[in-house]
Formats: structure tokens, sequence, C-alpha cells
């Protein structure tokens, strides 16, 4: 089974559920730009905004009706069904009120049927992607200094297995500000992120020194990873009038010197 037999298949069966109004390829696949490897997410417009749960509900038990299912469950919003297929084929249902449709853009959705004529109810398709926020750049700049001043903690206690986890969060936060960088046009999924960086950024990512269970691999990584982020974020802030915490940046600095002699794991700023 290919992926479009899996939405003909789900389609189908979503028309004949009375209280389903209409159902809409949302994701890469409503966007257009899905792959072999892409998810299918099928937004499902109940007939009235109070059957949202129990919609919800009868979609989880009848999935088995539809096509084999490997493994299936709701995810905490109680209304997100996740999927995926004997043949390893994934797909999400989310079960929607006819008003939340139209909080949705309309260029991202492609209709598999519509019978209330829900789709002509959305007036968003041509807002623009949000601008990041000083406050949401200033959380993951925060966030990252305090995880460098946490390496004083787990050197301290030579654990080096909890300081690789803190070294991934570092990098985790840097493609976070990557992606800020480039103002996406779409929010993608975690598997797609490779759409959402430059050449030249998956490149930086590719080259950072490889990450052992070791202090100096572990040093190593991270003073990259910040050579990285700081300047990025630097300018970001600047760019959207976000104040950088220097205080906080600063004191880190020292007490990861006084404490490991490792100041360097927050370059200063006059270095690239």
């Amino acid at each position: 089974m290919r992926q479009a037999d899996l939405i003909a298949l789900l389609a189908q069966w979503l028309k004949s559920q009375r209280a389903v109004a209409g159902a809409f390829l949302g994701g890469s696949f409503g966007r257009g730009d899905a792959d072999d490897y892409s998810d299918v997410d099928i937004y499902v417009v109940t007939a009235e905004s109070a059957q949202i749960q129990t919609v919800a509900n009868a979609l989880a038990d009848g999935l088995d009706r539809v096509t084999s299912i490997l493994f299936s469950k709701t995810l905490p919003n109680a209304r997100t069904i996740n999927a995926i297929t004997t043949e390893w084929l994934r797909f999400d249902l989310t079960v929607v009120s006819p008003p939340e449709l139209a909080f949705l853009a309309k260029s991202e959705l492609e209709p598999l049927f519509d019978r209330s004529g829900a789709l002509e109810t959305i007036r968003h398709s041509d807002q623009q992607p949000p601008t990041p926020t000083p406050d949401h750049l200033l959380d993951i700049v925060n966030e990252f200094i305090r995880v460098l001043g946490l390496t004083v903690v787990v050197k301290g206690r030579d654990d080096v297995v909890v300081a690789q986890n803190g070294v991934e969060l570092l990098r985790g936060m840097l493609i976070r500000v990557m992606v800020m960088e480039n103002r996406p046009q779409c929010r993608r999924g975690v598997l797609a992120l490779r759409q959402d960086l430059t050449t030249d950024q998956f490149t930086v990512l590719a080259a950072l020194p490889p990450l052992q269970a070791n202090w100096p691999s572990i040093f190593a990584r991270t003073t990259a990873i910040s050579r990285e982020f700081l300047p990025r974020a630097r300018r970001l802030a600047a760019e959207l009038g976000a104040t950088w915490p220097e205080e906080f940046e600063r004191v880190t600095r020292a007490h990861l010197d006084k404490q490991i002699g490792q100041a360097g794991l927050i370059p200063t700023r006059c270095e690239p």
C-alpha cells in the first residue's frame, strides 16, 4: 500500500461517518511538499461542535475496519489519533469543529470532502508566518546559558552520561535558533527539519565534533556549539529588540572558570 492508497481508504471511511462533515489533508500533503517518507495528517471536521469527543472516540474504535493497524494511541489532547499501519505507514487524525477549522491556513489544506462548505469559512489563508518574539528567543538563550552552567554539576559528579544529554540539549537549542534565523514559511515536523535549514547551517551541524563518553569530547562539542549559538542568538536578539542577559552570561562564564577551568565553554563576544 502506498500513501495515496491509505489516503483514499481513510477518506472513504470518514465520508461514511454521519457525524463527520468534512476531511482535509494537512501537514506536508496539505501543503503539497510531501515525499515518500511523510506521514498523513488529516483534519476531521465534525458536523456539530459538541461532537468532537464522540467523533474522536468513534474513530479510535473503528480504525481496524479501515486497514491493519500495528499501533495506535490517542494523544493527550484527546482529539488526535496517532496510528501506524502494518506496512509502517503513519497517519494522524485530528478532530476539529467547523469554527476551529477556520483558524487554519487555507494554503496548507487539501480537501478530501467538504459537505458543509467549511473551507470557505477560512479567512487566514494570506496570513504571514509569525515573526519570532524577543521573549521566545530569550527563553532559548537563558536556557542555553543555564544548561552550560550545569556542566559544573555533572563534571563534579563525573557523570559523562548526563553530560552527553546536556550537550545534545544545547545542540537542539542551536537548531531552534537556526530555524528562527530563517523565518520558515510554515511549521514542519521534526522529521522534516532539514527543509527548514540552509545548506550552510546543515554543514555546521554535521561538522560538530563527535560526542563520546569522556570529558575532552564533551568539552570540545560544547565549545563548538556555543561558538555557533551565541553569535547567531546575539544577532537575532538585536534584530528582534531583545535585551541580552549580559550578567547571566558573565557570571556563568566566571562560575565555569572557577569551578572546572572551562570559561571557554562560553566564548567571549570578540570570538567568532
